[in-house]
């Protein structure tokens, strides 16, 4: 398992950070993922299929940590999720990086999940598909609405 964390701890962190835009949530997932990927690992039929199984792990963990943060605005009225990010890409990201990081991450949930997983994992329509249990044409008009979010953003600030 310590092995696994190595390798795959950089992404699971990258892709809770992009989905949840807080370095301390996108932190406590992490550990959650690895801790649900040893509990289950029987589970885990095809070891080739490892990558896909943490990240679906890890978008399950951001899905449930966003549903928990939404009930307590709800019913506390806190702000229970940070509006801009805690962290941005490191200092040798440049302006347009750091500038489509923070658009990326000021996507709606639904949104920024698909970008993520498309862009960021270089997965197919039907990966996706099989990662958040939708259909083709739900994943294709997500990504859609996201990149016409995008480019209104991007066209703004120039």
């Amino acid at each position: 398992m310590r092995l696994t964390m190595e390798r795959y701890g950089g992404l699971i962190l990258r892709t809770a950070f992009l989905l949840l835009r807080d370095r301390h949530w996108a932190e406590d997932v992490s550990q959650e993922v690895f801790i649900r990927a040893f509990r289950s690992i029987d589970q885990l039929h095809n070891r080739a299929a490892l990558r896909p199984w943490l990240t679906r792990i890890t978008v399950n963990e951001c899905r449930q940590r966003m549903r928990k943060a939404a009930w307590k605005r709800l019913v506390f009225g806190e702000q229970a999720m940070p509006e801009l990010p805690s962290t941005l890409p490191g200092p040798e990201a440049s302006a347009t990086e750091l500038t489509l990081a923070a658009d990326i991450q000021s996507l709606p949930y639904k949104y920024r999940e698909v970008v993520v997983l498309h862009y960021y994992h270089d997965l197919s329509i039907e990966a996706i598909c099989g990662q958040l249990r939708e259909k083709p044409g739900t994943i294709k008009s997500r990504l859609a609405r996201a990149r016409a979010m995008l480019k209104h953003k991007l066209d703004g600030e120039e």
